[in-house]
């Protein structure tokens, strides 16, 4: 708690040791209008002149519409979800594109950048969000102008600059949960030349699950520093330079899945009542379901599941008390908390998960930049930006959300990234282009400690001595990627009022990714029980009963006979392989303005997505195959129009995309665990949709804002089979076959927001009122058709409100808001998941009310 108060003091000297300054919001037209400056294309420029379909938002509006994270952003951007994935790695879909990974070193369809460097993993964007200035999310490929080449989009976040005059601001915030924040900053002049800026926020609170099973328990605690250090110099006109050190460290808690139930307890009629006769196997959460158990049990079945019935019969022995324990743990709590956590549909809060898991986060993220731009004549500027990433990674999963120990996940490993671009920037009146070239090199870490204990499939063989059940194992996964990218863009006014545009890129990457699955030796008097069955195993797969047996912390996985594999032999050693692939990525656009200020466009562009390998643990190196690179066409019409006097700005488009080996996870069953998870291509897929966005100030005072997205997202053609093992494709129900015409992913079919607030004059202050809306229509998770459904797998539509009413100075000195968040306590779900025995959902946060109050001084 001590060390709590210190650091609300730091920041709070932060706020209040300098003179009295007003942030602006954009340039304010003398009209009313509020005009947003950004740089999509590397330049300042108003958005409303841009060709390109953007969203950007101020820092305020974002602190006003309760959008504190990249998560948060649906509320801004209809057609983007954000959702967490199994071992926490977000996951970022706009307009039907985005990558479902949670390995660490997963690039992501939508890229994120802070300053226009590159945030290359999803899992590294931490602090991104501290002390900005504005966001802008670009949508459609990208790749020609910006470091990173991505299918879906680009999400830059544009942080606040050093100042010429001393200024500094302040926020506090409580809510909730006894969730407080505070943040801060100070910037001005060191010299003549050189400013600085100190930014730093500390959030602490938040416990906001409560345990099924143990009244009192609580999760969702924030506990989390970050801090950032910005220089600008410019020793002459002509030159300048930028610099940045961010840090951060976070030990908040992870948060815990809510249950949604097992298949474990379906049975048909009969063979419920056949179970029931016999008090080893009797179930008292069994359920009927005809259909089901025959897809499950019926070898022809388009969802047999080879290893259900001893699965389902071990759990119900097991909480029927046959072999209890495991050195000395209780397995018999474990299968029941399996088949009889409830399903908690009623409400938020209600989670569960191992005692004491999900305590013990210690996340540490550093990043440094510099930036150098020298204007070599007044047509000329040459641009050097340089930056390194490090975050080292620890933190605890439950994937089972239940008390049991079936999957808990401590999972430890590091992410290092060196970013290098350079360009060349041209202004010759109508002609503006750009040159450059990048390079990125990322090395990455991820090892995964299974603690199996009371999973089903942890005695594939039979054992009769529990000590020789599956119980702890290893997963080591590294990774490396290095991208060499050239690209050019240029754009030439034909006419005052036609614009051509036109960008082309050459991308090559190479990656590799080594794999070991190990059974640690922490058995029963250091045993290894996984390499005890896995020597079994391999005489019997393989047909040599004359192996060597595999020893604690050899690599267990048996080969498959491809990329050097004997079928049936385990690797014993890492197994490592490699993927080099390049592609050209393009943009051509026509912009046309009229005299009044409306701009019609169309775009045609290529975008390009590397492949990846996944972090995923096997018993057969067939999952160790990588997703290749994915490739989208876009095709893109729209027009932003200005009436009124510019007080009503209407923006709309309309866009197709052709999608090409879409990067997905499916899953194959493997031959000892079941049904697993693997990285696979999509042959041919697409996306159909339409968008529009309204912003009016009718009146002094008043603000209306609203968005909608309409997305069409379809396979389109066979998809069935990996690309080279030619194995079954399943989806996250277990059903197998051909999913041509399935939805994609992630995807809904429309998305909207509405947004409005009123602020007034009264007495020297400004008192406001607002509130917005967020809608999300229906999703599935996973892949499906009519014959292969998925109906556990699918979120349904959900609407949140938010609320706020406050007042603040004139001069926008200081502000203080009441506010609610997500007001009518929504039960909302983000993610389904089935992991080995359990299924279970990601929700969103419950119901949020809080009071904020924010200084500006200078």
């Amino acid at each position: 708690m001590n060390k709590v108060r210190a650091r609300l003091l730091v920041m709070s000297s932060l706020g209040l040791a300098a003179p009295h300054v007003a942030m602006a919001q954009g340039a304010t037209t003398s009209n009313g209008s509020n005009e947003i400056i950004v740089t999509a294309q590397k330049r300042e420029q108003s958005i409303n002149d841009v060709g390109l379909t953007i969203q950007a938002a101020t820092a305020d509006t974002l602190k006003q519409r309760g959008i504190e994270s990249v998560a948060d952003l649906g509320k801004l951007v209809p057609g983007f979800t954000y959702t967490e994935s199994v071992w926490v790695t977000p996951v970022y879909t706009l307009r039907g594109i985005g990558l479902y990974d949670a390995t660490f070193g997963a690039v992501p369809a939508v890229a994120i950048y802070n300053d226009q460097i590159p945030r290359n993993y999803a899992i590294m964007s931490d602090a991104i969000d501290l002390d900005l200035e504005r966001i802008e999310v670009l949508k459609g490929p990208q790749g020609t102008l910006f470091g990173q080449s991505s299918t879906g989009g680009a999400i830059n976040y544009i942080q606040a600059k050093p100042t010429s005059t001393l200024q500094a601001g302040f926020d506090l915030s409580y809510e909730r949960f006894d969730r407080v924040q505070a943040s801060g900053f100070i910037s001005g002049p060191i010299t003549e030349t050189l400013r600085a800026r100190l930014a730093g926020r500390i959030t602490q609170g938040g416990d906001w699950q409560r345990s099924i099973s143990r009244p009192g328990d609580e999760n969702g605690k924030q506990d989390r520093f970050e801090g950032r250090l910005s220089l600008d110099w410019e020793p002459s006109d002509r030159v300048r330079f930028q610099a940045g050190l961010t840090g951060v460290r976070d030990k908040s808690d992870v948060q815990a899945g809510q249950y949604a139930g097992t298949d474990f307890n379906i049975y048909s009629a009969a063979s419920l009542a056949a179970a029931n006769a016999n008090p080893a196997t009797a179930n008292p959460y069994g359920i009927v379901d005809n259909a089901r158990y025959a897809d499950l049990t019926t070898p022809a079945s388009a969802s047999f599941d080879p290893t259900f019935l001893g699965r389902q019969n071990e759990l119900v022995t097991r909480m029927n008390g046959v072999n209890p324990l495991i050195a000395g743990t209780d397995i018999q709590s474990g299968a029941q908390a399996i088949l009889g956590t409830p399903v908690r549909s009623d409400s938020i809060r209600a989670a569960d998960w191992t005692e004491g898991l999900l305590r013990g986060s210690d996340n540490k993220f550093f990043q440094a930049y510099l930036r150098a731009d020298f204007e070599l004549s007044d047509q000329l500027t040459l641009t050097n930006i340089t930056a390194y990433a490090d975050k080292k990674i620890h933190y605890n999963t439950d994937l089972d959300a239940t008390s049991a120990r079936s999957v808990d996940v401590p999972i430890d490993g590091r992410v290092r990234v060196f970013n290098q671009e350079i360009r060349l920037a041209g202004d010759m009146d109508r002609l503006k282009w750009l040159i450059g070239a990048n390079y990125d090199k990322g090395k990455t870490r991820q090892d995964n400690f299974y603690d199996l204990t009371a999973y089903s499939g942890n005695n594939p063989l039979g054992f009769t001595n529990p000590d020789q059940f599956i119980g702890k194992t290893l997963n080591e996964f590294n990774s490396k990627l290095e991208t060499i990218g050239i690209f050019a863009n240029g754009e030439y006014k034909i006419s005052d009022n036609l614009t051509i545009n036109a960008g082309i890129r050459y991308t090559e990457n190479k990656q590799s990714g080594t794999y070991c699955y190990s059974d640690p030796g922490l058995g029963v008097g250091g045993s290894a029980p996984v390499a005890a069955v896995f020597t079994i195993l391999q005489g019997a797969i393989s047909g040599n009963p004359n192996l060597p047996a595999i020893q604690a912390n050899q690599c267990f996985p048996l080969g498959d006979g491809f990329y050097g594999t004997t079928f049936g032999v385990p690797t014993i050693a890492p197994v490592t392989r490699s993927l080099k692939e390049d592609n050209w990525s393009f943009r051509v656009g026509l912009d046309y303005k009229f005299d009044g200020g409306t701009l019609i466009y169309a775009t045609v562009s290529q975008g390009y997505k590397a492949g990846l390998f996944s972090a995923i643990g096997a018993s057969g190196t067939q999952q160790y195959s990588p997703a290749l690179q994915e490739k989208l066409i876009a095709y893109e019409a729209g027009f932003k129009a200005p009436f009124a006097n510019r007080r009503v700005n209407l923006n709309a488009a309309v866009f197709y995309y052709d999608y090409s080996d879409k990067q997905v996870r499916g899953r194959v069953n493997d031959q000892i665990y079941g049904l697993l998870e693997k990285m696979v291509n999509v042959p041919k897929s697409y996306v159909f949709g339409v968008e529009g966005e309204l912003s009016a100030r009718p009146l002094d005072g008043l603000s209306i804002n609203a968005s909608a997205t309409y997305l069409n997202a379809k396979v389109d053609g066979e998809f069935r089979l990996t690309a080279v093992e030619k194995q079954p494709i399943y989806n996250a129900a277990g059903y197998a076959g051909n999913f041509d015409g399935s939805l994609l992913p992630f995807t809904p079919k429309f998305s909207a927001n509405a947004d409005i607030q009123y602020e007034w004059n009264m007495g020297g202050v400004k008192p406001f009122i607002g509130g917005g809306l967020h809608y999300q229509g229906k999703q599935n998770t996973t892949f499906f058709t009519d014959d292969l459904p998925a109906d556990n797998f699918e979120i349904d539509k959900y609407t949140t409100f938010d609320a706020r009413v406050g007042v603040g100075a004139e001069d926008g000195s200081w502000q203080v808001t009441a506010f609610g968040r997500n007001i009518t306590n929504k039960r909302y779900i983000t993610a389904i998941t089935s992991y080995l025995d359990s299924r279970y959902v990601m929700t969103g946060r419950p119901a949020v009310y809080g009071v904020s109050a924010r200084f500006r001084f200078r």
